[in-house]
């Protein structure tokens, strides 16, 4: 008996194995397996070459100032000439103001988490100008009341251009906060007239170490312009958010500075026998920029 009960629960437990064998395949493939931790999104990176445009507004407001280039023109501009004057020519102030708009490139080399250096080009069509005006009195015994003479100057910023570097300061890993500076360029047109206003066909005219001017009334007694290609200098700042791993936008302001622009103003007609008089008008060629602009990064 023991012998037959031994061969049962030998045959029970291989029973019980197999079914084992069985079923731990199918209870494992239903037992849901957990998924690797996900990578970690890539970090923001500036680093990079990127295009652009932007565009915006410039103004500026400087003062002229006057140098008399010989006896009869310092008389004139001081108000001391004889018998004609006695006001110095007036001062004048020119207020400019007008739209820009135009490409940018550049590379940035972002150093660490929270640093950039980079390097920016830009050139922008301007229509930037202004003029001013002043009047300033004259007496003249001649007709027997006072008149005016009256300078008007103007100037106007055609198009300027760029080359700076940028430091930046990362404020988030998508905001970027930045100052620059570096070389400038631009065509600059500056011109001037003066003056004589009043009734009838009286002349007023000066004659003096060889120089003079003879100017009927209401006539352009002394004018001249000048045209020319600058350079200078720039600085400024801004902000700039990156978008997504391609795009910026950005808004950026510039102080543009392209020196001192003298323009030689010149006596239209003279007396018989002399020499043109003139004297020279120092014009400040500088203004500043607000400009918005999108850029895309490769």
């Amino acid at each position: 008996m023991a012998a037959i009960l031994g061969a049962v629960m030998k045959q029970f437990a291989l029973g019980v194995a197999a079914i084992v064998a069985l079923v731990t395949p199918a209870v494992a493939a239903d037992v849901p397996v957990k998924a690797p931790p996900a990578a970690p999104p890539a970090p923001y990176s500036w680093t990079g070459f990127y295009v652009g445009s932007a565009f915006g507004a410039g103004w500026s407001d400087e003062a002229v100032s006057y140098s008399a280039n010989d006896p009869a023109s310092a008389a004139l501009l001081s108000g001391t000439f004889p018998t004609l004057g006695d006001q110095p020519v007036a001062g004048v102030r020119i207020r400019q103001a007008g739209p820009v708009s135009g490409i940018e490139a550049g590379y940035n080399w972002q150093t660490g988490a929270n640093w950039l250096l980079g390097l920016e080009a830009d050139f922008s069509v301007a229509k930037i100008d202004g003029q001013g005006s002043g009047t300033s009195f004259l007496q003249v015994p001649a007709v027997g009341f006072p008149t005016t003479q009256s300078i008007t100057a103007a100037q106007k910023t055609d198009w300027y251009g760029s080359i700076r570097g940028r430091v930046g300061w990362l404020a988030m890993p998508n905001l970027l906060l930045f100052g620059t500076g570096g070389f400038a360029y631009g065509r600059v047109v500056d011109s001037a007239n003066l003056a004589f206003n009043f009734p009838g066909v009286q002349i007023i005219g000066l004659t003096a170490g060889g120089f003079s001017f003879n100017c009927p009334a209401n006539t352009t007694c002394f004018t001249g312009s000048s045209a020319t290609t600058r350079t200078g200098w720039t600085a400024g700042g801004g902000a700039e958010y990156l978008l997504d791993q391609h795009w910026t936008a950005k808004i950026e302001y510039q102080f543009v500075d392209l020196g001192t622009d003298t323009v030689r103003l010149t006596a239209v007609t003279t007396v018989a026998g002399t020499s043109p008089s003139s004297f020279n008008v120092a014009f400040r060629d500088r203004f500043n920029v607000v400009r918005v602009g999108l850029n895309y990064r490769f």
